[in-house]
């Protein structure tokens, strides 16, 4: 597929890098970059040591630099500092006194001298600014044009609780935004009224522009920003909570436990009103608040509450999906701390804007057809509750939370115009930052997909992949494979020119730059980039979001202001800018690095050795490497795997699995870009864990206790009278996919007392009882003995021993982790083995022999992405992976390459090797 990027004018200028955008040779010595966007203006000028320019001479700049005309002015509208020391001040282009939109312009100074500028500008010559059209005019035609049966204004208290009003509209000059992506051959603007429409039904949010002339919709600019386009038919339910004073403050403010929907038991803020707890922390900023819609296209003050300030499962894991209002309470506070902790911003807004949450949104009343969407809506984040099984579940997951605020940020920051390239880079920093904050604050989850909590529908593992975009029918290159053609008229049936498509590309780049990838992409490009970890990616994308990107910026602008935000923070030449620079070569953007004539890789890193191993960690060292230039770190390497960067000779490997076999090398790597040889690969076997579980009793067992459990081969009768009975040495073994039924009896003393029930089993053997799916039956308080009931292993379930827990409690189900008055906790003991007729590890030869499988190990097992096979007697053998039921799923020859098993499902499997009539057939767990 032919790129669509910007024609590439070539420069006279001699850089450390190359780029794609519109360039001109630079004849002002002051100068020592100068890019020019579509329009032929200057999209980044850098400055050379010899430049005079000041940070207060602004009016000079800009005349000098962008020829600004006497019928033009700037006007500052903002101005920050990093805490790398640069002043950032942005400006707004004024034609005759009315505002250009879109058209701001910064200057970046440090220590009073002006560094470089980057914006848009229009050379604007013979602009009218008398419209013809009056504003009562305009927006009747947008009122027509927008075709809601009912507009938000019209509904004073939720209007109120949005900040909003009935626009009045504003005068504008609207650039041509129909030619964005496509050559300008001259500036082109037109007089336009700017509305913010906001619908309540159907729902839309977003600024309309009506020309001032000739009364024809020109652009529409949405806000509601949408998780993403899938659809699927469902209907709502109703819940209703208590509606509570919003007078909050003078209340007393505490920390709570909550049993989150999809993030286990965490710690959130709460607020004590009145006699109960609500959903408000106002220790964050200016507040992070989350309300109930209860199943309206409302947003009213109705406060979620709790008696106790314990958030339990037992209350909140309900038909109604409660929990996931402590998920959405519990994203935003994480998403508030990963902004202030990391990039020093107070919320969305910079200055601690208050983030309002509303779960239980009901969008099919607000038109839509059903209510699997989540969205920002210009002021709160709003959830709907899914549809469940085909479609979502509650829409609250973290990533979900960190993708929607960061629309909100987007909007105070780069302010990407909602379409096309600049729209789909809007979509792909929210992916970028939901990403960030779970890595953060969730690093089990799985960083690199979007929405995988949520996910409900067969054939899906999530709604995107930024390691895989292709995998949900996104491109991973620009002009790629499912790359949507931006050359045409944004309207929300296209999705304004593919938005939540196109993001695939820069959301891979920053998958790339984070842990690095080498290998061809959709035009034909060789790439190899050597990752330079999250968290420097993420000051880079920050960066370049919140200081160089502008409203209708596009890929090839993202690829010039990425690799200039890497120079302001890690130095010209530095590994992180050949990074950025070949992340956007690896997805189509622009040429790779050129570096330096140096290409003498350092030497190879010695005498690795691995030490103070654990079940879940351990500590490698090795003899530094020396080079031509300075040695700028080192890469080190799970098999094949980039597992992370090192700037010393010592990495610490954590994450690991018990029991397991692992086996890493290492990299040095230089200023010039150049990477070592690797060096000799040390192996290891993690130790086994010992698992420290949360404690749970009861008080007193003088009136009822547990008296007797069977499970499987369990049946034990118990006569311990302890509050916790430690039976771990009683086991059994339960299989993935086979029911399995519990039956408990209670010991009375005297009378008989309502109980409720619980069994939790630790699936994951992570020590804890809080995953999803954990809590494996729960029975409601009653007289009835003996009770039983019923659950399933499921596939996901790791093999081995792990504890269940069997729980009885006076009048109420019991949590996994609670010291209760009245009953009995009891731990026991189950093996849990795969349901499949492949169990043999070592299997015999089609003639007899019997394969030698010592010298064949497989890693790591549990595997993500790619599963190592150590080579001797396998190599050159055909292999094939079969699942549980024997069924054949992949074919190939092994090579010295890891087998990919990046698109099988969660579960058990075999590899199969054969060769010269020999048959070794091993079994590995895909997470």
């Amino acid at each position: 597929m032919e790129r669509k990027l910007p024609k590439i004018i070539t420069t006279a200028v001699v850089l450390t890098f190359s780029f794609s955008a519109f360039s001109q040779v630079v004849t002002d010595k002051r100068v020592d970059l100068k890019n020019l966007s579509e329009n032929g203006q200057p999209s980044l000028i850098t400055f050379s040591d010899k430049s005079d320019y000041k940070d207060k001479d602004f009016n000079t700049v800009f005349k000098e630099q962008l020829g600004l005309k006497d019928n033009q002015s700037f006007s500052k509208i903002k101005t920050e500092t990093d805490k790398e020391g640069f002043t950032h001040e942005k400006f707004q282009l004024y034609e005759q006194g009315v505002k250009v939109e879109f058209a701001n312009y910064t200057l970046h100074s440090k220590q009073g001298k002006l560094v470089a500028m980057n914006g848009e500008f229009y050379a604007l010559e013979n602009v009218k600014t008398t419209p013809k059209l009056s504003n009562k005019a305009a927006f009747d035609k947008a009122i027509v044009h927008t075709g809601a049966k009912q507009y938000l204004w019209e509904t004073p208290s939720d209007a109120t609780a949005m900040d909003y009003e009935k626009p009045k509209g504003e005068l504008v000059l609207l650039p041509a935004m129909e030619e964005q992506g496509q050559l300008r051959k001259r500036d082109h603007v037109r007089l336009a009224y700017k509305f913010d429409i906001y619908a309540t039904n159907p729902l839309s949010r977003g600024d309309l522009y009506i020309d001032a002339e000739t009364g024809e919709v020109l652009f529409y600019n949405a806000t509601i920003k949408h998780l993403g386009q899938y659809s699927h038919g469902g209907a709502a339910s109703g819940n209703v909570a208590a509606k509570i004073d919003n007078s909050i403050f003078e209340n007393t403010i505490v920390a709570a436990n909550a049993a989150t929907r999809y993030s286990g038991t965490q710690t959130i803020q709460t607020t004590l009103s009145g006699s109960s707890y609500i959903l408000s922390d106002v220790t964050r900023g200016n507040g992070v608040q989350t309300y109930n819609s209860a199943r309206t296209a409302t947003y009213p003050t109705t406060n979620f509450t709790d008696a106790d300030n314990n958030w339990t499962a037992a209350e909140y894991n309900n038909t109604n999906k409660d929990n996931g209002a402590l998920d959405a309470h519990w994203g935003a506070e994480m998403t508030y701390d990963y902004w202030s902790a990391v990039h020093g911003r107070n919320s969305f807004d910079g200055a601690g804007a208050k983030i309002r949450s509303y779960v239980h949104y009901n969008l099919v009343a607000a038109g839509y057809p059903n209510n699997n969407n989540a969205f920002w809506n210009g002021s709160v984040m709003t959830y709907g509750d899914g549809t469940g099984t085909g479609g979502f579940d509650i829409l609250t997951a973290m990533d979900v939370a960190g993708h929607e605020i960061g629309h909100a940020v987007c909007t105070y920051t780069a302010n990407l115009a909602y379409q096309k390239e600049s729209g789909a880079m809007n979509e792909a920093f929210s992916d970028i930052w939901g990403a960030c904050i779970e890595y953060r604050a969730a690093p089990t989850k799985s960083t690199w997909l979007v929405g995988e909590d949520i996910e409900r529908r067969s054939g899906h593992l999530a709604l995107r992949s930024m390691s895989d975009p292709n995998s949900e029918g996104q491109p991973d290159t620009y002009g790629g494979t499912y790359w949507i053609n931006v050359n045409c008229t944004p309207t929300s049936n296209n999705d304004y020119c593919g938005v939540h498509t196109n993001s695939g590309v820069l959301n891979h780049w920053f998958y790339i730059l984070s842990v690095g990838k080498s290998g061809t992409n959709d035009i034909g490009n060789a790439y190899n980039v050597t990752g330079i970890t999250i968290e420097k990616a993420a000051q880079i994308a920050y960066r370049l979001e919140s200081v160089y990107l502008t409203s209708n910026s596009t890929y090839a602008n993202a690829r010039t202001s990425g690799i200039q935000s890497a120079i302001d923070l890690y130095g010209a030449g530095s590994p992180e800018v050949i990074a950025t620079t070949n992340a956007f070569y690896a997805v189509g953007v622009g040429a790779a690095y050129v570096g330096s004539s140096d290409t003498t890789a350092p030497t190879t890193p010695t005498n690795l050795i691995a030490s103070g191993t654990t079940g879940s960690t351990t500590n490698l060292s090795w003899t530094a490497a020396t080079d031509n230039v300075a040695v700028t770190g080192y890469d080190i390497y799970q098999g094949t795997t980039l597992k992370g960067s090192a700037t010393t000779t010592s990495y610490t490997v954590t994450g690991l699995t018990p029991l397991t076999a692992y086996s890493f090398s290492v990299k040095a790597k230089d200023a010039a870009g150049n990477v070592s040889a690797s060096s000799t690969a040390v192996n290891i076997t993690t130790l086994a864990t010992t698992i420290t579980y949360c404690t749970s009793q009861g008080n007193s067992t003088a009136d009822e206790r547990i008296g007797k459990v069977v499970l499987g081969t369990i049946n034990n009768t118990s006569t311990g009278t302890a509050g916790y009975e430690n039976f771990t040495a009683i086991s059994t073994n339960l299989t993935q996919g086979v029911a399995n039924t519990i039956t408990i009896t209670p010991t009375w003393t005297s009378t008989i007392y309502n109980e409720a029930y619980a069994v939790f089993i630790d699936y994951n053997k992570d020590g804890d009882f809080s995953d999803s799916g954990e809590t494996v039956w729960t029975r409601t308080a009653s007289k009835t003995t003996p009770v039983s009931g019923s659950f399933t292993i499921p596939a996901t379930a790791s093999l081995g021993t792990t504890r269940v827990r069997i729980s009885m409690k006076y009048n109420a189900i019991p949590t996994a982790c609670e010291t209760f008055s009245y009953g009995q906790v009891e731990d026991y003991t189950i093996n849990i083995v795969a349901g499949s007729a492949v169990v043999q590890e070592l299997v015999t030869s089609e003639i007899g022999k019997v394969t030698d499988d010592s010298k064949v190990t497989i890693y790591p097992n549990p595997v993500v992405t790619s599963l190592n096979v150590s080579l001797g007697e396998a190599k050159g053998s055909t292999f094939k992976i079969m699942n549980t039921l024997g069924q054949q799923l992949a074919v190939g020859t092994l090579t010295e390459s890891p087998v990919d098993v990046s698109k099988l499902t969660s579960g058990i499997y075999f590899i199969e090797l054969n060769k010269g009539g020999k048959k070794i057939v091993k079994k590995f767990v895909k997470k």
